[in-house]
């Protein structure tokens, strides 16, 4: 598939950029996902697809959040890794366990798992107010790939699937 290329990033972060992402999520990250990171600080893909081939509709990563530079004044923001796990995980909108990385057209996630590095959409538009967070969070999740890595491979134009 070749190198991903990116478009609307983020000035570039460092090791001591994502070392302090890493002490704010409480998890090491994959090295995958760190490189990708040290290349590319967010921003928009030439390959934004993806399609699992199942029975699952094809869906448009819109963007890849960035990572928020050491001493940036607006950490905070979700437009950051560390500013969206800590709205994200305080609300209960995702578990801890995982890590939005980018979304979609509707604002849903792709999230990193935390625990095993593992890629997932999480579909945050489809709470159901009577059910348990538990319950809610588990019918969110839509496993997509091993790795980070084989998640970026995995990226495809619009031209490459059926619509």
């Amino acid at each position: 598939m070749g190198v991903l290329k990116m478009s609307k990033s983020d000035p570039k972060v460092n090791s001591s950029d994502l070392s302090l992402l890493e002490d704010e999520i409480g998890h090491t990250l994959p090295e995958g996902f760190k490189n990708f990171y040290l290349t590319h600080s967010g921003g928009v893909a030439d390959r934004d697809w993806w399609d699992s081939g199942d029975e699952y509709e094809p869906v448009r990563l819109k963007k890849f959040k960035a990572v928020a530079a050491s001493g940036a004044l607006d950490a905070a923001e979700t437009k950051y890794l560390s500013g969206c796990y800590a709205v994200m995980t305080s609300k209960n909108v995702i578990p801890k366990t995982l890590l939005p990385f980018a979304t979609d057209d509707g604002g849903n996630f792709f999230c990193l798992d935390l625990t095993d590095g593992d890629v997932c959409f999480y579909a945050t538009d489809s709470f159901d107010s009577n059910s348990s967070y538990a319950a809610n969070h588990a019918k969110a999740y839509r496993w997509l790939a091993s790795s980070f890595d084989a998640f970026v491979e995995g990226l495809k134009d619009e031209s490459e699937i059926d619509l």
